[in-house]
């Protein structure tokens, strides 16, 4: 005679993938919520670091987003300003150390909090953050218009909606950085250890390494040896992905967050690249 627990167990989860198949869309609605979203910001502002900044709100759709912004020196040389689209379960207040270290190498900088994040309006949502991605570039370009060099960067989640969106960014981008990025929510999802069969009923939310195809901007794809939070074999998967031009910068030793916690020693090589424009050596 078989043993009933053997029986009954494959058909418990062939009844459990059933409602999660009927159910996804308002299983996925309930958890997105959950995971996109934020406490209210910290109060840490650019200024704290000595940067002069401006707190700004822009529309995206019904909802106001809110943002730090910081212009380089008016003496600088360089025309240079960087949308920084942040990582999960972050506000802007994570991010005025990195705004300061932009301004003093004459960089200008945005970093918004999606919806539900912060002191933005609600609800978080894949959806929502996909559309604030589009309105945060077309705020944050009206807003830079006079810098010929503007470009975009994600940090983890943030490549997310960024490489969602990018083909409704307008002006494209003049270059744009990848870090520390996931393949997919999905795939992401079964390496955190969540049931294979559980996450192929879920949609495949944020698929970097199909949307990374739509980027027609030079693209530095940059991922630490030494990030526990996402392998850089996805960061590596996205980059294969992604269509010429574009460069693969493997950093060592850093931690996932190290881009806003050790921004002076993080950043250089990425700065460097912010900066090459080749339209200066035609």
């Amino acid at each position: 005679m078989k043993n009933p627990r053997r029986v009954a167990m494959p058909a418990a989860l062939g009844l459990v993938a059933v409602a999660l198949a009927l159910g996804v869309r308002a299983v996925s609605d309930h958890y997105e919520h959950q995971f996109l979203s934020t406490g209210p910001n910290g109060p840490q502002t650019p200024m704290t670091f000595g940067a002069p900044f401006e707190r700004v709100g822009f529309a995206s759709g019904r909802r106001r987003l809110d943002g730090y912004l910081v212009r380089a020196p008016a003496a600088c040389p360089s025309q240079v300003a960087v949308l920084i689209f942040h990582g999960v379960g972050e506000t802007i207040s994570y991010w005025p150390k990195t705004q300061r270290l932009l301004y003093d190498r004459c960089i200008g900088s945005l970093v918004f909090d999606y919806s539900g994040h912060g002191e933005s309006s609600p609800p978080g949502s894949i959806a929502n953050l996909d559309a604030d991605a589009t309105a945060a570039w077309a705020y944050f370009a009206a807003r830079f218009a006079s810098v010929r060099r503007r470009c975009a960067i994600g940090h983890s989640m943030g490549n997310g909606p960024l490489l969602a969106s990018i083909s409704s960014f307008v002006p494209r981008p003049a270059c744009v950085v990848v870090a520390n990025a996931f393949s997919s929510l999905r795939a992401l999802g079964v390496a955190d250890g969540a049931p294979a069969f559980v996450m192929s009923v879920v949609p495949d939310y944020w698929d970097n390494v199909v949307n990374v195809g739509a980027v027609r901007s030079p693209l530095l794809v940059v991922h630490s040896d030494a990030d526990r939070v996402i392998p850089q074999a996805m960061g590596k998967q996205v980059f294969a992905a992604a269509p010429e031009p574009k460069a693969l910068l493997i950093v060592h030793g850093f931690r996932h967050n190290a881009i806003y916690r050790q921004p002076e020693t993080w950043w250089p090589p990425v700065i460097a690249f912010l900066r090459a424009d080749p339209a200066a050596s035609d």
